[in-house]
């Protein structure tokens, strides 16, 4: 009997380890802008599903006010802005903390007066903040940059960007978001006297530096890595520019296209795609010891404010209105798939989640042979520009009236 035991173990390891092992893989978090490598992917995984399937299960939804700020995440709670009008003409914009689990409201501070759009695209906060350890740092539309304690979101300190650096209010607000590079904090400021790009002491608010020129856009910094440097990259006016985490510039390009509103996208560990939709089309440029050299122009991709994804070998994005997959080596259409507006996009694993400018979400498998929709579902109502966030098997949506939390895995 003793030895049947001892057989029957042996037979049950020995079927264990052949079969496939399914686990949910643990999260970077989605800490700012484009998630955790500043590129809209996500390292985790969900499976393949059929158009025939459920949508996946609502975790909660809930009404927040106007804003096109990401949804940041770390820990068990989610970070973004949102704003409240007190009348027609007025309001506050605020940083808000959620409980991840239930979207239920920890806490929020007013950070700057509302900024209402007179072309009626939304009003209040357009940045998306970034969560460091203990501090989350918010940007208005007003340019004012906030530190607020995570814990209950009380202001540390903050710094008016057209008080202190002569910034100039763009047509549609202040809307680029900070990164965090090696303990320092960097902005778009838009400055006067060489201060369009600056950094920051994250714990103090101290200027740490200050270099370039160009007004403030609507254009995010990208973080990379290029040839074991870290280089903060910027696409401001006709210019393409980095600089280290000390503000030395390391190199400037002057781009075929002006004001990018889609923040560029690095591939190939050391090229750079650029895109703007009021333009011929998209550039990539490579880097080699800090010399930069165009590779490829072509007319197949012009971003909006989305921006497109890398994934082995191609590019996915939106073509004004139209989501299209691109080779990156010739600019070549694969295929185009209309129907989602002008609406946005994450990558997770093999898998794009795409969020039409109506709410509607759908999950498609990154091939470039063919548009392979998986399934798709309702999923906010009401005019979505904003991308959506992925943790822990777990997308994370917000548009102008609500946010929502539903489980993929």
């Amino acid at each position: 009997m003793k030895q049947v035991t001892i057989y029957s173990s042996m037979l049950a390891v020995f079927l264990l380890l052949q079969a496939p092992i399914t686990f949910a893989q643990e999260s970077e978090g989605w800490t700012q802008f484009r998630g955790p490598y500043h590129s809209g992917i996500s390292t985790e995984n969900i499976t393949d599903s059929q158009i025939s399937d459920p949508a996946p299960e609502l975790i909660w939804k809930k009404e927040i006010g106007c804003a096109f700020s990401e949804i940041t995440l770390s820990g068990d709670k989610l970070y973004t802005t949102l704003s409240e009008k007190t009348d027609s003409l007025s309001g506050w914009e605020y940083m808000a903390a959620f409980d991840a689990k239930t979207g239920k409201e920890i806490w929020r501070n007013k950070i700057d007066s509302i900024f209402i759009d007179k072309d009626g695209f939304g009003d209040g906060p357009r940045s998306t903040p970034a969560i460091g350890e203990n501090l989350i740092f918010s940007f208005s539309s007003y340019g004012k940059l906030t530190a607020h304690s995570k814990t209950d979101g009380k202001h540390l300190w903050q710094i008016d960007f057209i008080k202190e650096f002569g910034s100039t209010l763009p047509r549609w607000g202040f809307s680029s978001s900070p990164v965090l590079v090696d303990g320092v904090l960097i902005m778009e400021a838009g400055g006067t006297e060489s201060r369009a790009f600056v950094a920051f002491d994250p714990n103090t608010g101290k200027l740490l530096w200050a270099n370039g020129k160009g007004n403030a856009s609507y254009c995010s910094p990208l973080v990379a890595e290029i040839e074991g440097q870290t280089q903060i990259i910027f696409a401001n006016q006709k210019t393409l520019s980095s600089y280290n985490s000390k503000g030395e510039t390391l190199w400037t390009y002057a781009m075929k296209m002006n004001a990018p509103t889609a923040m560029p996208t690095l591939f190939d560990s050391n090229k750079i795609f650029i895109c703007t939709v009021r333009s011929s089309g998209f550039e990539i440029v490579e880097v080699k010891n800090n010399t930069v050299t165009e590779v490829l122009q072509a007319p197949t991709m012009k971003n909006d404010y989305s921006s497109t994804l890398y994934y082995e070998g191609h590019f996915y994005g939106f073509n004004v209105a139209a989501l299209q997959c691109i080779s990156a080596e010739t600019g070549e259409k694969k295929w185009t798939k209309r129907g989602f507006g002008k609406g946005s996009l994450i990558l997770v694993g093999d898998k794009l989640l795409v969020l039409s400018d109506k709410g509607l979400l759908a999950q498609i498998k990154a091939d470039p042979t063919a548009y392979a929709e998986q399934r798709r579902f309702q999923a906010i109502e009401g005019k979505s520009w904003t991308a959506p966030s992925f943790v822990n098997g777990k997308i994370y949506l917000r548009n102008q009236t609500e946010m929502a939390c539903y489980k993929f895995n």
